[in-house]
């Protein structure tokens, strides 16, 4: 949440930023384990993952008719910051860790 108010409040003041589409990121590509293993470390939990065949989970998706469902649970989501770092200089203020950390106490906090 810090970054993405970082990059509005930015925006919103950057004579560049107008009729522009940008993409942002926290800064550091991160795998679908990878994520499940820093939120749980951040909520002072083990995380509980298991390997498990990817091609046997692919071809039940497929037979079930979730194929896309199972290439999302699979695949990276990974975006291309560039164009906002080289046109408006910006960069993630907070990093992955931190901001997982916040969002892990804001949880617990309210659950």
């Amino acid at each position: 949440v810090d970054n993405i108010v970082d990059f509005i409040t930015l925006c919103l003041e950057h004579p560049k930023a107008g009729n522009n589409t940008f993409m942002v990121s926290d800064g550091e590509d991160l795998s679908t384990p990878e994520l499940i293993r820093r939120l749980a470390l951040s909520m002072d939990n083990s995380p509980h993952l298991f390997p498990f065949p990817k091609q046997l989970v692919r071809y039940g998706g497929l037979l079930l008719g979730k194929k896309e469902m199972v290439e999302r649970l699979y695949g990276s989501l990974q975006i291309d910051s560039g164009k906002v770092r080289r046109e408006l200089s910006w960069s993630p203020p907070v990093p992955v860790n931190e901001g997982l950390l916040k969002t892990a106490r804001w949880y617990l906090h309210n659950a």
